[in-house]
């Protein structure tokens, strides 16, 4: 459809919206309750069992699952969420070609929303990666004192397992991998699915692999067409060391080498994988002649690289969960790096155990993560389900220079967000905005609005017109509540700082006010996207906001950052004002946003 212009939406504010930090109008934390609070994320952060029920379930149960309804409060509309109950990491990702499906698996509990054994695997399926529908428990543990781990799916075309026969199309041939959990050992369990994913048969020699450890986990399968070997990664997480397997059947694994103590170590590793990504060699704008010819020591100019991605949980920098990353190459049974750098795969706080799907079209390598944090996941104010996953991503390895005097290889993202399942309900652009320190620019998004937003800000910097280094120069935009603009979510870039924030601490939320791991403003440095004619550096941010959870993509996603927000029910984003600190420093090259809903 059209885009319709917005009208009655612009104006020029005498004064910038220079909002204070919402006051806090709930009594403090007790100690005791400051305790209990933090020994719950770290007993969740441990997998120490927080409820157990009798209540199994397993295979195709949509009937069970209470439909998807776009007004039931924060629930966002276009990031996946289970219906009910509790989910955390993405399991068995993989792309159904036969079908042209997407399946999504991940870590549930049906039966509470905070994490709690018996724990599954729930199933979620799209055919665009930007609406799903849940079907609820696909893989049940083996008793109700244990748990159906984190692992993925695989398509055995050739039928190398033997778990098929004809009557299963090549395209279809699932086998799934999976860590089961006990209170004394983690092994690998081989399931095998002959109806497209939604039920599956346990392969009757289980387990597939098992040393004898407790903290042994997360296998990520895939085909290793160079050597023609299925080969899979797994983590001895609290040896800080992950291991690789190769197979030919997938029933037989044979040890070939380890990856240990790379990059953040934490307290441990959890959800290794490895993935072939395309590298594109067009120079990104923000890639300068600085007279380098090699980008990194290891580079040789190949189509693809290796990329080992890690989470670490708890003991990110950040605090809590955090996904890393690791370029360099691999020969079907060693991985090497081409250097000792750990890279951050996202930079907020809620974006986990990344992992990546199986045989999507084109060769591309499109991943979700878990959105959000061991630090606080049981308490955010959701009632019959908690979490929700990121939008799906498209990682592409790209050149590009963190300063002037360096060229290295990045990891790059791009989101998914398919417009064909979207209206749009209002839409926004402007360009050449001039703001002084004493006004603000203000927008309404409409009445209307169901808390869905995409936007895109490019701007440029003159930093010689600050008139001192103790002024705040920022460009901040302030994304109001539509009910009460005393709630927001600001975001902005400091020049002082060099930096870009998000500040989301400015609600009536008590989960927000109060909990003390729920930290309300988060930062992270950003490049220059490129150098205008004028000789000064130029920015860029797309964002994408749906309801509970921004994620923000810098300078056509060489970083992001994903982070939860939570404004009172109902109060969905319903204008935007921007402001700067200091008279000018700031020019808005384009700023483009628009309000969506589902159709």
């Amino acid at each position: 459809m059209a885009f319709s212009s917005l009208k009655k939406s612009d104006s020029v504010g005498s004064t910038p919206h220079r909002k204070q930090n919402h006051p806090n109008k709930r009594k403090p934390f007790s100690k005791m309750q400051l305790l209990g609070s933090a020994l719950g994320a770290l007993v969740i952060a441990a997998g120490v069992t927080a409820s157990q029920s009798n209540s199994r379930s397993r295979g195709k149960n949509t009937d069970s699952q209470p439909q998807f309804n776009a007004s039931s409060g924060t629930r966002p509309l276009v990031h996946l969420t289970p219906n009910k109950g509790w989910m955390n990491d993405p399991n068995g990702l993989f792309y159904d070609s036969e079908a042209s499906i997407w399946h999504a698996y991940y870590q549930y509990n049906p039966n509470d929303n905070v994490w709690g054994l018996p724990l599954y695997w729930g199933h979620a399926t799209s055919e665009d990666l930007t609406v799903w529908e849940d079907h609820g428990a696909a893989i049940a543990p083996q008793n109700d004192e244990s748990g159906a781990f984190s692992g993925s799916i695989i398509i055995d075309a050739n039928n190398t397992s033997g778990f098929f026969n004809d009557s299963t199309k090549p395209a279809q041939r699932i086998v799934a991998f999976y860590t089961e959990h006990n209170a004394t050992t983690e092994s690998q369990y081989a399931a095998y699915s002959l109806d497209g994913g939604f039920t599956f048969e346990q392969y009757e020699h289980n387990p597939v692999l098992d040393i004898g450890s407790d903290q042994f986990r997360d296998p990520k399968v895939f085909w290793h067409e160079e050597s023609e070997r299925w080969v899979m990664t797994l983590a001895l997480s609290q040896e800080y060391t992950i291991q690789i397997f190769t197979s030919e059947n997938l029933k037989d694994w044979e040890l070939q080498s380890n990856f240990s103590h790379h990059g953040i170590l934490g307290y441990q590793y959890e959800c290794p994988g490895l993935a072939k990504v395309r590298v594109e060699r067009d120079i990104p704008l923000n890639v300068t002649s600085n007279g380098k010819t090699n980008l990194t020591t290891q580079d040789d100019g190949a189509e693809y690289k290796w990329v080992m991605f890690l989470s670490i949980n708890p003991g990110s920098p950040a605090g809590g969960s955090v996904n890393e990353y690791f370029i360099g190459d691999f020969d079907g049974k060693t991985f090497t790096p081409q250097d000792s750098a750990a890279r951050i795969v996202d930079h907020g706080k809620d974006f986990y155990a990344l992992q990546t799907f199986t045989n999507a079209p084109n060769g591309d390598t499109i991943g979700i993560a878990w959105a959000s944090n061991w630090d606080y996941c049981a308490f955010v104010p959701t009632e019959a389900w908690k979490s929700s996953m990121s939008i799906a991503r498209n990682f592409t390895v790209r050149p590009y220079n963190p300063n002037p005097q360096s060229t290295e290889l990045n990891l790059y993202s791009t989101p998914i967000l398919n417009s064909t399942d979207l209206q749009t309900k209002r839409y926004l652009k402007k360009s050449s905005l001039e703001i002084g320190a004493d006004e603000a620019l203000k927008y309404n998004l409409g009445n209307d609005a169901q808390g869905l937003l995409e936007f895109t800000a490019t701007w440029k910097v003159n930093g010689s017109s600050i008139p001192s280094v103790g002024d705040f120069a920022d460009l901040s935009f302030w994304f109001t509540g539509k009910e009460d603009d005393d709630e927001y979510l600001r975001l902005g870039y400091a020049v002082n700082a060099a930096g870009f924030f998000v500040d989301r601490g400015n609600t009536d939320v008590d989960f927000v006010n109060d909990n003390p791991f729920f930290n309300n403003r988060q930062t992270q440095n950003i490049e220059t996207y490129k150098i205008g004619t004028d000789g000064l550096p130029i920015y860029k941010v797309h964002g994408i906001i749906d309801r509970n959870i921004i994620e923000l993509f810098f300078n056509d996603g060489s970083s992001t950052s994903t982070n939860l927000f939570f404004l009172s029910d109902g109060n969905y984003i319903g204008g935007v004002e921007i402001t700067a600190g200091v008279e000018g420093v700031f020019t808005i090259l384009d700023f483009e946003i628009k309000q969506l809903a589902r159709k």
